[in-house]
């Protein structure tokens, strides 16, 4: 399985003191812990504790001082269980790193086996975190705080300037951003409680960003070229890249039980492959070697150098180990997901090409059964496939993106024929040739979409009703059920 990771900035107001108190209490309360019960009469004041119980329980703690003042500090701690699995725990704070100007703590927690038997299971985010929020420790990730609560936009301009700013990637460094975009008839899909519930899972992980009304969503979308999440579906923005997925309500997310999983899910697999920018404890491990040997080194015996020498290539084996551990579990991660069995949306968008509209796949098998279903006296379709494509017609609503685009394009007909061609050029086409009119081709990956040609009269809106209906052709939406 892979572990869990994360990281964000802190507040410079977290000391040592703030450090070890949380590290404590979290532990206290693990009720299979007895490392601080079992070692009462160790202390963990010295730059470098290690604590051991009987059970096999370690704490490991390191600091780094410099100047007299606190540079790094940073814990891990192993729990082993009954199942034959080590529970790995690691966090490290560094205080104003030099190619970050800011502080950051860094928190990786990881199941690992120690016997062939043992059963895996995915870490989840631990307790230590929300503790970290509720002290408030929290500090600036770009334009947005890093806490538990969600930001809930303003309808203004710099309402819209920031949600810009999370559709396009450039609103947060370290943490991805959770993007509610407004239904059609107001509101969101998810209840406000939902939404502050999401936005609490979510807390040290990613940031959870709304937007206040459908008007909001509209400007959003002119600002952003249509990269913008939209019409009650949730984006997920990952910094430096923007909106990378949409999640809504269709034929594999049925109910906002489900949307708040998966969301879930996803966001904890992404956090925890981002690059990582602070410090790990093998990082932490290998600075505080290196510096005490060169602050020490005319000082110690040959015995005490021999000795940092050998923690620091113990230091390197767990790098190593750590290493070569995540490579497997990335690579049975790959090979479950592309297993025959597999049979999801992603798995079908990558077979099949990109989709025109979010949703589009399930929006043409839906068409595919009832065009089965109005033939099938004729073929001789069986009964039990008929009940079966009913069913899938039942429970399986079209797309919430095939409605807004069926709307869009109302709009857009009623403004000029530059709205229209914006909307094609956001959906899988580009401009080929420009003369007494304007030719747009489909690009190479969304075969099957006819050429389309628009008038240069912008302001005749009979030839934009005309384009229109061009554009909904060759979508091919005239035909999808409703």
């Amino acid at each position: 399985m892979l572990p869990f990771a994360t990281e964000f900035p802190v507040t410079a107001k977290v000391d040592r003191d703030n450090f070890v108190g949380e590290v404590s209490i979290w532990l206290r309360g693990i009720d299979s812990s007895t490392v601080l019960h079992d070692s009462e009469g160790e202390s963990l004041d010295s730059e470098s504790t290690l604590l051991r119980s009987p059970a096999g329980e370690e704490l490991r703690l390191r600091e780094i001082i410099t100047e007299g003042s606190l540079k790094s500090i940073g814990f891990r701690h192993d729990l082993p269980d009954s199942e034959g699995r080590l529970w790995r725990t690691e966090a490290v704070l560094r205080h104003s790193a030099d190619d970050i100007n800011q502080s950051l703590i860094r928190l990786r927690t990881q199941c690992i086996a120690q016997r062939t038997d043992a059963r895996l299971l995915t870490p989840r985010k631990p307790y230590l975190i929300k503790a970290w929020l509720k002290s408030g420790w929290g500090g600036k990730d770009g334009l947005l705080d890093v806490t538990d609560k969600a930001t809930w936009l303003k309808d203004d301009d710099l309402g819209l300037a920031d949600a810009c700013s999370v559709t396009l990637g450039s609103a947060s460094r370290f943490l991805p951003v959770v993007y509610v975009s407004a239904a059609d008839a107001g509101g969101w899909i998810l209840s406000q409680r939902a939404i502050d519930k999401l936005a609490y899972d979510l807390g040290g992980m990613a940031h959870v960003v709304v937007e206040p009304n459908r008007m909001f969503s509209f400007r959003l979308r002119d600002e952003t070229d249509g990269a913008n999440a939209y019409g009650g579906a949730i984006g997920l923005a990952l910094p430096q890249r923007g909106i990378i997925r949409r999640f809504y309500h269709g034929w594999q997310i049925r109910s906002n039980g489900n949307l708040m999983g998966t969301i879930h899910a996803m966001t904890l697999n992404l956090r925890s492959q981002m690059p990582a920018l602070g410090w790990g404890w093998t990082d932490l491990q290998e600075q505080a070697l290196r510096m005490q040997r060169m602050q020490n080194r005319n000082r110690l015996s040959a015995e005490e150098v021999e000795d940092i020498y050998s923690e620091e290539i113990e230091t390197l084996k767990d790098r190593i180990k750590d290493l070569e551990n995540e490579l497997n579990e990335r690579s049975l991660a790959e090979i479950n997901k592309s297993s025959e069995g597999n049979f999801s949306a992603d798995d079908l968008t990558c077979r099949l090409g990109p989709e025109v509209w979010p949703g589009e796949i399930s929006d043409r098998l839906r068409l595919a059964a009832q065009t089965a279903l109005l033939s099938a006296d004729h073929t001789g379709l069986d009964s039990r496939s008929r009940v079966m494509l009913e069913r899938f017609l039942d429970q399986i609503p079209p797309s919430r993106a095939l409605n807004e685009l069926r709307e869009e394009l109302n709009r857009a007909s009623r403004r000029d024929a530059s709205a229209l061609e914006a909307i094609l050029l956001r959906h899988g086409y580009h401009e080929k040739s420009r003369g007494k009119h304007i030719s747009f081709e489909a690009d190479d990956e969304y075969e099957g979409l006819a050429t389309i040609t628009s008038s240069l009269t912008p302001s005749d809106h009979r030839a934009s009703r005309n384009f229109q209906k061009r554009i909904e052709r060759s979508f091919g939406i005239t035909k999808l059920p409703k």
